[in-house]
């Protein structure tokens, strides 16, 4: 017979939950009475530099649904959103399936080196950009002397250098998901599709891409979501030119002081990225039960 459960069995729970306590704190200090904070003033109508009304209305987010101009901006997030996640996707792709079917020693270290740019801090990383990107940089240096062209290539300071830094900042993301995905693809399956005279080429596109779908839609949805949110990759390597969600609110609180504004944009950002995150959760959880 199983021996029943100590009596104070349903004590052990509550006991460890008290470790969380100061890291709940923390959380409700830094990030939910901030929020509330700033869903409050998106609800109160600005009345000049750094001031609201006392009443509160609905009428900032009306004024945000019912502009062109912020469709517009949402729409030139999302497009670049979109582009960022494709061209992660295309460049993870091949990547992830390596990491996942090699049996090399080297493997681990290529792992680290897949990471490595999320253990440095991303003004760094941007900044690290500069002297390869530049207009002076090592790539310009190699192209004019080779002679395949006679000037510079704007590289930086606008959509490409934007795209590049997004792209290099979020690759570790998807490489990480997509990994872990094909990794739970019996090797068996390719291997009958080979037997069956499919080519590598076409068991890859008709047997891995299937099965690792799931884990293809979590990570572009999780990609999506932190590209359209970024700042400081927009703004560093975009240099002042490129203007998406996160800039426009950065130069309504602190060039305009519109808080009110700010405050709107960020809350219906903040609504959008969490949707999306909690989509790939969903999809993450059915490729890992898959």
């Amino acid at each position: 017979m199983n021996e029943p459960p100590p009596a104070d069995a349903k004590l052990i729970p509550g006991r460890w939950g008290y470790l969380l306590l100061p890291a709940l704190g923390v959380l409700l200090l830094v990030f939910v009475l901030p929020m509330i904070n700033l869903g409050t003033k998106s609800l109160h109508l600005s009345t000049g530099p750094g001031r609201e009304a006392a009443d509160y209305t609905l009428q900032n987010y009306l004024a945000f649904f019912s502009d062109s101009l912020y469709w517009e901006l949402l729409g030139w997030t999302s497009a670049l959103g979109a582009l960022v996640t494709v061209c992660t996707l295309v460049s993870a792709l091949p990547l992830s399936y390596f990491l996942a079917r090699t049996q090399s020693r080297l493997r681990p270290i290529l792992l680290l080196l897949v990471i490595a740019p999320m253990l440095v801090s991303v003004v760094i990383r941007n900044l690290g950009w500069l002297p390869i990107l530049g207009d002076h940089g090592f790539v310009n240096w190699l192209v004019l002397r080779s002679g395949a062209a006679t000037e510079p290539f704007r590289l930086i300071n606008n959509l490409l250098g934007v795209i590049i830094g997004l792209v290099h900042a979020l690759l570790p993301f998807m490489v990480l998901t997509l990994t872990a995905v094909i990794q739970r693809i019996a090797p068996e399956l390719e291997e009958a599709s080979v037997s069956l005279g499919a080519r590598p080429l076409a068991t890859f596109f008709r047997v891995v891409l299937p099965l690792a779908l799931p884990g293809i839609v979590a990570g572009s949805l999780l990609v999506f979501s932190l590209s359209i949110s970024a700042y400081t990759t927009p703004a560093l390597m975009g240099g002042g030119r490129i203007v998406v969600m996160a800039t426009y609110i950065q130069q309504q609180v602190s060039t305009l002081l519109d808080y009110a504004k700010g405050a709107t944009v960020s809350m219906i950002l903040l609504v959008w990225v969490s949707a999306l995150s909690i989509i790939a959760l969903r999809f993450g959880k059915v490729g890992r039960e898959a």
